[in-house]
């Protein structure tokens, strides 16, 4: 998780109506739109080049890009929808989470967005390659999944299907693979 998403406020009480929220509901199938903050691990092994500096440099720049693209500035505390895939999935979200009978509020906008723009920043920077170990990895260490739900199996659940429902929207090309290594995982 880059610093740009460490500021993010997630108090007690929100992680507790997040997850009371019943979000833990992953769809059957993500949406075809657009996808997300995350940790930073580093590109697969599998593709680097002869020297490796220059798919690192390469990933490190489409995450740039793809973060400007997201309209998402640096240092941001909470994260606003800017772009119109990040406006529909919120929407999305935001009915399900109201169907609930749980007030919206712009913390779980924000929190909605950074999980599934972590999820986004880890397959830009394993090279659009996610596995079950990808998944893994990004599930244990992501600082962002740990704040909201801890060691936690059924609150860990709930975060990530939020996580994977944004990357339809966000980085659509990649929730595939993120939905079958979720699946494999036995979310």
């Amino acid at each position: 998780m880059t610093a740009r998403h460490t500021r993010i406020a997630i108090p007690l009480a929100l992680t507790s109506l997040l997850l009371l929220s019943g979000c833990s509901l992953l769809p059957a199938a993500a949406p075809d739109a657009q996808a997300s903050p995350s940790s930073t691990p580093t590109p697969s092994a599998s593709s680097s080049t002869d020297s490796g500096a220059g798919d690192v440099s390469d990933a490190l720049a489409e995450r740039d890009e793809f973060f400007a693209a997201q309209q998402q500035l640096p240092g941001e505390s909470t994260l606003v929808a800017r772009t119109e895939a990040q406006k529909e999935l919120v929407a999305n979200q935001r009915a399900y989470v109201e169907s609930q009978g749980v007030t919206w509020s712009t913390e779980l906008e924000s929190i909605t967005l950074a999980l599934g723009l972590d999820a986004c920043e880890t397959s830009i920077l394993n090279s659009h390659t996610v596995d079950v170990n990808t998944f893994q990895s990004h599930v244990a260490t992501s600082p962002l999944i740990s704040a909201l739900a801890g060691e936690d199996a059924a609150a860990q659940a709930g975060v990530v299907s939020i996580m994977i429902y944004g990357t339809g929207f966000l980085c659509p090309d990649d929730a595939p693979q993120w939905q079958a290594a979720a699946g494999e995982a036995g979310f």
